[in-house]
């Protein structure tokens, strides 16, 4: 079964890479990744033996997320698709990592807020295929991509996923170690 969890965590590290990936280049992030997160959170979880009160706690922490981005971008505060995606995230993190996720995102928000202003300000010196490719880091007047800093998140946490087999755990203390 393990093999299975990887392929499961593989989907949740691409679907939240294209996410950033494509916030970068439109600021919009579409749909389907949101539900698609959503969609393979619930095999994951199943094929990782994770129990009914740890998926609950996974649920709630998706939903208060949603709620919270709901209310965020009702008062223009957050992008209705990092909101999703953010909602996508909490749900595989679940609910003992919301503190940290959210640590991070602020982390990693304000440090790519400093770097956007920084690539703004100097957008006579950069090639115009790069500014092309990549609009959303350079539109001037637009809003950051946050869905960068949102998948910074997921993947900086991602040795916390309860769906990660325990080899991928005995990887990263190979790594870090």
């Amino acid at each position: 079964m393990a093999w299975i969890n990887s392929v499961f965590v593989l989907v949740y590290m691409a679907l939240v890479l294209y996410g950033a990936w494509s916030d970068a280049r439109t600021l919009r992030i579409p749909n389907w990744v949101s539900l698609s997160l959503l969609a393979a959170f619930f095999p994951a979880v199943l094929t990782a033996q994770i129990g009914l009160e740890a998926i609950a706690w996974h649920l709630a922490a998706g939903v208060v997320v949603l709620i919270g981005g709901i209310v965020l971008f009702a008062f223009g505060l957050f992008g209705g698709g990092d909101a999703k995606l953010m909602t996508g995230v909490a749900l595989w993190l679940g609910w003992d990592q919301m503190l940290w996720l959210l640590a991070v995102i602020v982390l990693v928000g304000g440090i790519l807020s400093i770097l956007v202003i920084l690539l703004r300000k100097g957008l006579g010196i950069w090639p115009q295929w790069l500014v092309q490719s990549a609009k959303g880091l350079f539109e001037p007047n637009a809003a950051v991509p946050y869905g960068i800093a949102i998948a910074a998140g997921a993947l900086i946490l991602l040795p916390r996923l309860d769906t990660l087999p325990p080899v991928w755990l005995d990887v990263f203390d190979w790594v870090m170690g």
